[in-house]
């Protein structure tokens, strides 16, 4: 039976650090031919930085290449100009049944006259990031039309299924699928019992403004005998901190390796600033963290209640310090049990979720 076909369009690097987009891409193809249309970030365009994400399953990768500064009207004018040419090319060439857009800017490059069924996938609100207040306007504007031209429109949290609802009165149209967890189920025990001087805090991930680099200072300050160890690429400028020598960075490492180097923190933490673009997040680095066999800290945010049996949570710095002696008193332990872990793992998998993005696709 031939496939029916999906033109893939992500706004982040197939190259950078996986993450949703990714993952579905990879696991639709299984019951889709998927063509990939990623945005270069400019860390790759000349080749420089690490291939965070591999191509396993050889989807078939195109890149887009947008001028930089597109806040700026005349610079989003002449990219949204060449992108409809570039986009006209690629629907004639492909024929695709659905359209996939993970970012409403995106639409703004599919040619009027389309006929192909388009699919949005909420993975953020919109406007949380850090854009001017015209370009936020003219984003809002274009995800009410992609809400309202969409077959379906799936979202990545509760926080984004109600505010969509609330914004465009479209509920019908709306689909929840969390994140997930993807990869292979660590089986090796981490001995939970060593009696150590120095513990590690581990943190994974994009390394960015949402980070409290504040509230950890402050527990630096607090307790003299606890290190912090970031790994991932950073979207910084300056990063706080970087001359405390108990604080590390290890920069980028590639998925596969990253057991390597998490196996020998004390437990993982999520340290973010709560605003609504992190109110608004599934957060799937905690899907990881609970593979690694990690206790694990978190800001408290109420779209997290979904990870309580797992996670240990604070409110303010003075809770994150008086959690981290505690933890330290008691060596440590897990919130949950390795059953636990490999039941959740298990039922939160990305083929599990992509199931039912297929079973929806199914009865549009």
């Amino acid at each position: 039976m031939i496939k029916k076909r999906i033109l893939y369009l992500m706004h982040v690097d197939w190259r950078w650090i996986k993450q949703r987009p990714h993952f579905i891409a990879e696991a639709l193809s299984d019951f889709y031919d998927v063509t990939v249309v990623h945005f270069c970030s400019k860390r790759y365009l000349f080749g420089s930085s690490d291939v965070l994400t591999d191509n396993k399953k050889n989807l078939n990768l195109l890149p887009a290449f947008r001028l930089p500064f597109y806040q700026n009207n005349i610079v989003y004018l002449f990219n949204k100009f060449y992108m409809k040419i570039y986009f006209k090319i690629l629907i004639k060439k492909y024929d695709p049944d659905f359209i996939w857009i993970t970012f409403p800017q995106l639409y703004d490059y599919i040619p009027s006259d389309t006929r192909c069924k388009i699919i949005y996938d909420c993975m953020d609100e919109a406007t949380g990031f850090d854009f001017q207040d015209s370009f936020k306007s003219r984003i809002m504007e274009l995800e009410k039309k992609l809400v309202n031209d969409a077959s379906i429109v799936f979202t990545s949290s509760n926080y984004l299924f109600k505010t969509l609802n609330k914004n465009y009165q479209c509920k019908d149209k709306l689909v929840l699928v969390r994140n997930a967890f993807g990869g292979k189920i660590i089986d090796n025990q981490v001995n939970h019992d060593k009696i150590k001087e120095t513990f590690k805090i581990g943190y994974v991930g994009t390394i960015s403004k949402w980070i409290d680099f504040e509230k950890i200072k402050i527990t630096l300050d607090e307790i003299k005998n606890i290190e912090y160890h970031f790994i991932g690429p950073c979207e910084l400028e300056t990063i706080e901190l970087t001359q405390q020598d108990r604080v590390k960075f290890y920069g980028p490492i590639s998925y596969d390796k990253l057991y390597d180097h998490v196996k020998s923190f004390d437990c993982l933490i999520v340290p973010f600033k709560v605003d609504n673009k992190i109110k608004s997040a599934d957060p799937g680095k905690l899907y990881g963290y609970i593979n690694y066999d990690k206790p694990i800290i978190s800001v408290y945010y109420e779209e997290l209640d979904y990870f309580s049996p797992f996670v240990y949570f604070y409110s303010d710095a003075s809770e994150l310090t008086h959690l981290l002696k505690e933890m330290i008193k008691k060596g440590f332990p897990r919130k949950y049990s390795d059953s636990e872990r490999v039941d959740f793992l298990k039922s939160n998998s990305w083929d599990l979720r992509v199931y039912k993005i297929f079973k929806s696709l199914t009865k549009i």
